[in-house]
């Protein structure tokens, strides 16, 4: 039987190379994102952890805001207390003066060349030149003589003329009254140095005795703010552990609860400074309503002159413990 077609060789094929298999898309892990920084891309995991850990840590949360709120009062309260007692002081200093009588043999013209040297004076804020009877006015004023019996002597006024001296400084006193007293002209110089002294040593007192109270309740907060947030974090010790075991970074764990550190300083911040702010001025109301005319003669300082400066140095101050109370505390689960 004839073959009516050609023998041929087989062809031989290559192999086709087996195609790439198609990979899953990885859902991000700790080990994708344990770098640790502050990046923008975690921002909305921290956030929700913080949310998630302060609504589910609703007893803990409450008590830390209440501790750093409290240690905050007491440290607003003392300030204001401070800066009132600091501004009163100072009103003092500056209504103290120094009264300058002059010689009787003096004329006009010489009184005049008196005041000039003594304005020219370093320490010499005002001089005010006082007749004697502007003198003998002034003590029918101060001893309530409205009957005007003083006025009415016959007797001729034994007061001299004078200066009423107010200075800059009142702790150059000495100086300033060892210069007035070598003008000629001058008989002598009456100061109430024992005054002047008191007042200076219990406004040095006051400055230290309240910087010392508000260092000591500053870290007596951090101490407190420490160990309630310790209660919080040991509440969560085993997910922070497991975390740390997956490869999560120290900082990847840390953000969440010093986000939570922070929101905990703010609410605790402010709550003081709005109890203390919104009362301020009802309470200074209170003191002033009362018959004692020394204290309605006393200046105090507005709500809006001492609030506005110092609301955010308590914010920072309330951050700040919550910062340091949270890392802190989590300083022992970390060391795994």
């Amino acid at each position: 039987m004839n073959s009516t077609t050609t023998d041929r060789p087989p062809v031989r094929r290559e192999p086709r190379a087996p195609k790439p298999p198609k990979l899953k898309k990885e859902r991000p892990t700790t080990e994708r994102i344990k770098s640790g920084d502050f990046k923008f891309r975690n921002i909305k995991y921290y956030l929700a952890e913080t949310f998630r850990n302060l609504v589910r840590n609703k007893l803990m949360t409450v008590t830390s805001i209440i501790t750093v709120a409290s240690c905050l009062l007491i440290v607003v309260f003392s300030y204001a207390i401070y800066s009132n007692v600091n501004y009163i002081l100072a009103y003092l200093e500056t209504s103290i003066g120094i009264t300058v009588i002059v010689g009787d043999d003096l004329d006009e013209t010489q009184v005049s060349m008196l005041y000039e040297e003594i304005m020219q004076i370093e320490n010499v804020a005002t001089a005010t030149f006082i007749s004697p009877q502007e003198a003998l006015e002034n003590i029918a004023e101060v001893l309530g003589d409205t009957d005007g019996i003083l006025m009415s002597l016959d007797e001729p006024n034994p007061l001299r003329r004078s200066f009423t001296v107010e200075l800059v400084d009142i702790r150059e006193q000495r100086d300033t009254v060892s210069n007035i007293d070598r003008l000629f002209g001058v008989l002598r110089v009456n100061e109430a140095s024992s005054v002047t002294d008191g007042i200076i040593t219990l406004n040095n007192f006051v400055g230290i005795f309240s910087f010392v109270v508000m260092m000591v309740l500053g870290v007596l907060s951090v101490v407190i703010i420490t160990n309630t947030i310790k209660l919080t974090v040991n509440n969560r010790r085993n997910e922070i552990i497991i975390m740390k075991y997956v490869g999560a970074t120290d900082w990847f764990i840390k953000w969440p609860f010093v986000i939570e550190g922070i929101v905990i300083g703010i609410l605790g911040a402010m709550i003081p400074m709005g109890i203390v702010w919104i009362s301020y001025d009802g309470l200074i109301d209170r003191i002033r309503d009362n018959d004692f005319q020394m204290i309605l003669q006393m200046p105090f300082r507005t709500a809006g002159e001492i609030f506005p400066i110092f609301a955010p140095v308590v914010v920072i101050l309330g951050v700040a413990i919550g910062i340091l109370g949270s890392i802190s505390a989590m300083r022992k689960y970390l060391s795994v």
